[in-house]
């Protein structure tokens, strides 16, 4: 079999033009480049050059050869670049799970940085509720995905990066709008209004830690079949209230209010999960630049937290992520 060396001493010989100079260039043997022609000459069963007191010349066969191996080489000059790019994480894809609006916000930061430093690298986002994507990045279809608190399968890691203010969400005409922050007792007996789908799942469940740690709470929760945008559209027109954090607001919003908790459970904390199997490069950069926009600081070779397994609720096997405090941080 031919190798990659004695292609380029072949291409050496033919920009030469003469055995001795391209020896001298390649600093080997002039005898070693006379092997090499006798090898390829012996594996293509014909002749390629043709020695002459003025030089070389390569035969007919010689450079149909030599053209092939020009254009394999280039392709495999290509092939590393591009390889070496992915490998440093600067060429590639990432599949990104999301439950919060890219309006505003750390996320939306955070994706915008990192598209500007690694313009090769495609994003794909798909939205969906925290579960779920939980599931897809334990099997492999998501490289990263950004959730509230959690059930962290044993194969994943987990890092918590920043946490958004709980707002009540009220039209301009409801009784209270206007006040500068509202209880969780004085939203007592209200209608909340969530979506079926993705953020209602996660609004619903705080709202069930709410109720846990209020005993005069009584909220009516009522799943709505659809989009959030519909579903602020609603309460728009007085058919209830929701709850919001800050990176869903709707900029510029006149017919909504929203209002501020004056409670000590008013903040969710937001995770990155990934897939601790997965080798993708872009992904490592992903996680990096994460913890340099949440003011994180590297550990050692890692800048990411290992889960501390436990047995779920569900019997799978991994940890509880739950929101702190605001201003905590679980590995910071």
């Amino acid at each position: 079999m031919i190798e990659l060396r004695q292609l380029h001493q072949l291409i050496a010989i033919a920009e030469f033009r003469s055995l001795r100079a391209a020896a001298e260039a390649l600093e080997v043997q002039q005898s070693t480049l006379s092997r090499t022609v006798r090898a390829i000459e012996d594996e293509l069963g014909a002749i390629v050059l043709d020695r002459r007191h003025s030089g070389v010349e390569f035969t007919e066969a010689g450079q149909a050869f030599l053209r092939e191996a020009k254009s394999a080489i280039e392709l495999l000059e290509r092939a590393q670049r591009h390889a070496r790019l992915a490998g440093r994480g600067e060429t590639g894809s990432l599949t990104i799970g999301i439950q919060t609006s890219l309006g505003t916000g750390f996320l939306k930061d955070l994706l915008r940085r990192y598209a500007t430093a690694h313009p090769k690298v495609q994003l794909s986002a798909v939205d969906g509720a925290t579960r779920e994507h939980v599931r897809l990045v334990a099997a492999g279809s998501l490289d990263i995905a950004f959730v509230t608190d959690c059930e962290i399968p044993s194969n994943c890691d987990y890092a918590q990066l920043w946490q958004e203010e709980v707002f009540v969400v009220t039209s301009k005409t409801h009784a209270l709008s206007g006040v500068p922050a509202v209880s969780w007792s004085s939203m007592r007996h209200e209608r909340v209004l969530v979506t079926v789908a993705a953020p209602g799942p996660e609004v619903e469940a705080f709202i069930r830690g709410v109720l846990a740690a209020e005993d005069d709470c009584a909220f009516k929760v009522d799943r709505i079949d659809a989009t959030q945008e519909m579903l602020l559209d609603l309460v728009a027109l007085n058919q209830g209230i929701t709850l919001a954090v800050s990176s869903w607001q709707r900029p510029d919003d006149r017919e909504l209010s929203y209002l501020p908790v004056n409670e000590p459970k008013n903040s969710v904390a937001f995770n990155a999960i990934w897939n601790r199997a997965n080798g993708n490069p872009a992904l490592r950069r992903l996680i990096t630049a994460a913890h340099i926009c949440a003011g994180r600081h590297r550990r050692g070779t890692s800048d990411w937290l290992s889960a501390q397994h436990s047995i779920g609720q569900d019997g799978m096997s991994g940890q509880q992520v739950t929101i702190p405090s605001k201003g905590s941080s679980r590995d910071g």
